[in-house]
């Protein structure tokens, strides 16, 4: 039985390099995907190979990546199954990581008879680049979700959504996981410097001068350093406004996946202030390496958070909220510890990444076309 992947619209393993995100592919998608199907077929957008992402021996046996490059990526988007007609012919069934880059899955299952799977977890419409965009992206989306033989969502309030549009019966609630071995807790020395964490895109829908407004407000109680891990248009902006605020920032560039928890085993606190959110990985990961976290109260942070008991919500509206929160877990170490003890318990019995992955798989294999 041959698995298909497809990414994103644009999407391949460069494009997740940019943000350090290939190793999460790789370790938590492809080594199992390979260990459970006859083969993997990964296509890419983009001009490139597998070989400079991984050395894994059973990765690198049974996964072939067939490149892209040198097309606008909508018009790809239908050329990708005409140029790979055998290959796409001969998967069993296909994985499209989000519902942005269905596309090719709607056009092999019309032309081939292929059945695919599809994600639908966040709110896409919500970050079109352009209105064509938006356009093109809703047009995508609603043929998708009616050809689609099953799509998964990472929350229920997605669920409901896709539900309402094309019936229950296809949706799969499958939250997205963390590998819980590799975000483990470490043992922290408290110390009078308290670090303050950020991990993601470095962009305006992420509200990140909420973040440098909040610890210039609580400058007179804490003695406070935030650390932005990751890249993006808002950094500059963040930068100055920090200088301007007199708040001590570290900028670090985009790390490797693997990288991360070493960053969050300095941290004292994590935060994710964003205005709008699917359901957040970084979050998730945060909470499961036994860090404090603080996070907007927006649809993707409460279905990983509950109020209070894993985490701490802050309301958009409100202006000091987040600085109320962060002081709540700088100035309460023992009341911080249970918080990130009981959001570790919880990560560990919901989000496990290989628990999920293994139910997908399932999924996959019962959706596959027989015979396969």
């Amino acid at each position: 039985m041959i698995l298909g992947l497809l990414p994103a619209i644009r999407g391949g393993l460069g494009e997740l390099a940019r943000t350090g995100q290939h190793a999460r592919l790789i370790d938590g998608y492809l080594t199992p995907y390979a260990r459970a199907f006859e083969a993997v077929r990964y296509f890419s957008y983009l001009a490139e190979s597998l070989d400079p992402y991984t050395t894994d021996p059973e990765v690198l046996a049974r996964v072939s990546l067939h490149p892209g490059g040198g097309w606008h990526p909508w018009v790809y988007s239908v050329v990708m199954p005409l140029r790979y007609a055998r290959e796409f012919r001969r998967c069993a069934i296909f994985r499209v990581f989000q519902i942005t880059g269905a596309l090719p899955a709607v056009v092999a299952k019309r032309r081939f008879g292929v059945p695919f799977v599809t994600t639908y977890g966040f709110w896409y419409g919500r970050l079109a680049r352009s209105r064509t965009t938006g356009v093109l992206r809703r047009a995508v989306e609603s043929l998708a979700l009616r050809a689609a033989d099953a799509v998964i969502v990472t929350t229920s309030e997605l669920g409901a959504h896709v539900a309402a549009r094309v019936g229950g019966a296809k949706v799969h609630l499958i939250p997205n996981g963390v590998d819980t071995t590799r975000f483990a807790p470490v043992p922290r020395r408290p110390g009078r410097l308290k670090n303050v964490l950020y991990v993601g895109r470095l962009s305006a829908e992420k509200n990140l001068g909420a973040v440098v407004a909040a610890a210039a407000g609580l400058a007179g109680r804490f003695e406070l350093r935030l650390t932005f891990v990751g890249d993006g248009p808002a950094r500059a902006s963040l930068e100055a406004e920090a200088r301007r605020r007199g708040v001590a920032a570290e900028f670090v560039p985009v790390v490797e996946h693997r990288r991360v928890p070493a960053y969050l085993a300095a941290a004292d606190a994590f935060v994710l202030p964003s205005r709008t959110e699917g359901h957040p990985k970084a979050l998730l990961e945060a909470m499961s390496a036994g860090v404090p976290c603080v996070a907007s109260n927006v649809g993707g942070n409460r279905a990983v958070i509950e109020a209070g008991a894993t985490g701490l919500l802050f309301d958009l509206g409100d202006p000091g909220g987040l600085a109320e929160a962060l002081a709540r877990v700088l100035g309460d170490p023992e009341g911080a510890r249970a918080l990130a003890a009981r959001a570790r318990a919880r990560v560990v019995e919901r989000y496990d990444l290989a628990r999920l992955v293994a139910e997908e798989i399932e999924l996959l294999k019962r959706l596959a076309r027989a015979g396969e």
